[in-house]
């Protein structure tokens, strides 16, 4: 009786002792997706997917502004967020693949860089917030109905030209102008928005449009060049295609002495003679700060798509001499002046 009163006893003893163990076990562990903050004991990784449809020194700015906003506000990529960027190399059909896959995913939250990202984005997902930026007209792409108050899972900014800055800027540069160019690609809407804007324009200002369409960059030389010559200067609408081919643009336009007026300072760094543009990494920044809203509870129907009407005038000097071009002193004196980094 002695011998089984201790043995109860030393079960009940190895038992607690069990059961302790299994308690200081379950205390140690932490799940994968927490990480240290200095604010508070722990929170949740926020995954961040971005479709960029190509690689440019223009859709790399936005990107680089919009991951800057997240940094400056506390969320570090390898920290409290994750970033997944992945590139459509211009490839629309791979924009709509990337987007599944983030779906797939169960990304938090979607960065749709350029129109045909966006519209796969918003095509795979109603759930996902979406935040799309350089954009030129998110209505006419079918992203948003009402810009004030957007009414789905998705907002963001939009990088509308100011086309009349553009041609105001030619004819104060080139002389006797009358025909202006502009090479685009058909498949990008936002490139069509930008040819009727420019079309509106030009008869304001005197001017006829020449248009140059282009499906692919392999287009662009022999329609160019088809056409350079019955034009006074190009105009470089925002085009990924286009961004994208500057060298081709740029060397044609100097062989045939003719200038070209850009939308934004990496067009100008590339080639162009000169723009009023856009600064796309302030573009990103201001889409960071929604993001940042969004994160932070923020309901999207509370996020206006929002557009900057701030420009930089910025000059090609190296550009201007290979054309032989005086540009006037009243335009130097207000231009960022930069090098042909080509």
């Amino acid at each position: 009786m002695v011998v089984k009163k201790h043995l109860t006893s030393l079960s009940k003893c190895l038992g607690l002792i069990l059961l302790s163990v299994i308690i200081l076990s379950l205390g140690g562990c932490s799940p994968s997706n927490v990480v240290e903050n200095p604010q508070q004991n722990s929170e949740e990784i926020i995954s961040i997917g971005i479709s960029q449809i190509i690689e440019n020194p223009v859709l790399d700015l936005a990107r680089e502004g919009f991951v800057d906003a997240l940094k400056e506000k506390g969320y570090e990529d390898g920290k409290n967020i994750e970033i997944d960027t992945q590139y459509a190399q211009g490839d629309i059909a791979l924009t709509t693949t990337i987007a599944q896959n983030f779906v797939s995913q169960k990304k938090d939250l979607i960065l749709a860089i350029s129109t045909p990202s966006a519209q796969s984005a918003l095509q795979s997902t109603k759930e996902i917030p979406i935040l799309f930026t350089a954009v030129t007209d998110p209505v006419s792409a079918g992203l948003v109905e009402n810009t004030n108050s957007p009414e789905g899972n998705i907002t963001g900014t939009t990088d509308m030209v100011p086309v009349e800055k553009q041609f105001e800027l030619g004819k104060n540069i080139f002389e006797n102008v009358k025909k202006v160019g502009i090479p685009y690609n058909t498949s990008e809407v936002n490139s069509q928005v930008q040819v009727d804007l420019a079309k509106e324009a030009a008869k304001a200002a005197g001017l006829e449009i020449v248009e140059i369409p282009v499906t692919n960059s392999s287009e662009i030389e022999p329609a160019l060049s088809g056409k350079i010559g019955d034009v006074d200067f190009l105009f470089l609408p925002s085009d990924n295609l286009i961004a994208s081919s500057m060298s081709i643009i740029t060397k044609i336009a100097l062989d045939n002495k003719v200038g070209t007026i850009g939308v934004d300072e990496p067009m100008v760094k590339n080639g162009a003679l000169a723009c009023e543009g856009l600064d796309y990494y302030k573009l990103g920044y201001q889409t960071g700060l929604m993001a940042i809203d969004i994160i932070e509870g923020k309901e999207i129907k509370d996020i206006p798509v929002s557009e900057t009407k701030e420009t930089e005038l910025t000059i090609n000097k190296d550009i201007a001499d290979k054309l032989g071009i005086i540009i006037p002193e009243n335009i130097i004196e207000k231009a960022i002046i930069v090098k042909e980094e080509n």
